[in-house]
């Protein structure tokens, strides 16, 4: 067998990286090749496709520089780039345009990927989702669609008539771990991530419609639940039917309403009247 046989089978691998997933499951199929199993160290070149793959993705680290960090330290950036390669050439897809189509579409790919019982999987899973809150904020202008739907602002007290809606634009995450604490355990050179609490948290991403800062708030479950319902469409009273049913509204509810108003992430309207034409 020439070396050049093997090194063009190896360049096809490396271009398709779902034929080496293919070849390590079924060694034998390399003898279509004119291959032995024995000729190609598989493992290796599975590595080598994730570095190839991770290289067309060099332009992310700007925008996930803690994910990428996380994939180094967890040893999982040449699997976890080979099994996205084998993935794209699987399903005939294309890297995206822009820096923000690729993390997005990485992620997508990740969130099918990674096992929800590994303990570095779930941290790696946080974290991605953390900067990608950061990097969809910084890049996404807030505009104001219920403008012209609402009546003025209702400065009294939440009650059942109370439509809220948010004040700039946010993004919710559930996650296992707060992933700032995750960020400060990847600075030390050996990161103690093994030390890290394991506790579920509920973040809020929010810019403000007059600002370019961004600021990252823990809520609790209601308060991750009303921000997660409150586009301007629905009263207090749809609120807490969905929640707990009844047609009183729950003390709770109006309460933590009332709360995030006075954190300035919620303003209070009334749907606007139809007037017949």
């Amino acid at each position: 067998m020439s070396a050049r046989h093997v090194h063009a089978v190896m360049a096809a691998g490396l271009a398709n990286p779902h034929l080496i997933e293919r070849w390590q499951q079924e060694p034998t199929l390399l003898r279509e090749y004119g291959l032995s199993p024995a000729d190609i160290d598989l493992p290796a070149l599975w590595k080598f496709a994730g570095l190839a793959v991770k290289v067309r993705h060099n332009g992310l680290r700007g925008d996930l520089p803690w994910t990428f960090r996380l994939l180094n330290v967890l040893g999982l950036e040449a699997d976890i780039f080979a099994s996205y390669g084998s993935f794209l050439a699987k399903t005939g897809t294309s890297l995206g345009n822009s820096s923000e189509a690729r993390a997005h579409d990485l992620c997508a790919f990740l969130e099918g990927w990674l096992d929800g019982e590994n303990p570095g999987h779930c941290l790696l899973w946080d974290l991605i989702r953390h900067e990608l809150a950061l990097m969809q904020l910084c890049k996404t202008s807030t505009p104001d669609p219920f403008l012209q739907t609402l009546a003025p602002l209702d400065q009294g007290s939440p009650c059942a008539a109370t439509v809220p809606r948010i004040c700039g634009t946010i993004v919710l995450h559930a996650m296992r771990c707060d992933p700032q604490t995750v960020i400060a355990a990847l600075r030390h050179v050996s990161p103690p991530l093994h030390t890290l609490p394991r506790e579920p948290v509920h973040l809020c991403y929010w810019r403000q419609a007059s600002t370019s800062d961004i600021q990252i708030l823990h809520v609790d479950e209601l308060g991750f639940y009303l921000l997660s319902c409150s586009d301007g469409s629905v009263s207090a009273a749809d609120l807490s039917r969905r929640l707990v049913g009844g047609r009183r509204v729950a003390p709770n509810l109006l309460n933590g309403l009332a709360q995030l108003r006075e954190a300035g992430i919620l303003s209070f309207h009334n749907k606007a009247k139809k007037t017949a034409r």
